[in-house]
């Protein structure tokens, strides 16, 4: 496991819409209101996303040295 961080940024539902925040798609299938999450909130639900957090990881860097320039 990883440090054991149960955030959204490693979680399965969680897609990433800023540097800082994304929506849950926990329940994607009843309700398209998806509810927006801070990066480092977490729930009951979470699932870990694998290799899916280290590319989240690069986005926001990248995304990061975008805004600076």
């Amino acid at each position: 496991m990883h440090n054991g961080q149960k955030i959204c940024l490693r979680c399965k539902y969680f897609r990433l819409e800023s540097v800082d925040a994304g929506l849950c798609r926990v329940d994607k299938d009843t309700d398209k209101n998806y509810p927006v999450m801070d990066k480092n909130d977490h729930c009951l639900k979470w699932r870990d996303c694998g290799q899916q957090y280290f590319i989240r990881l690069g986005w926001i860097k990248a995304k990061t040295n975008e805004l600076a320039v």
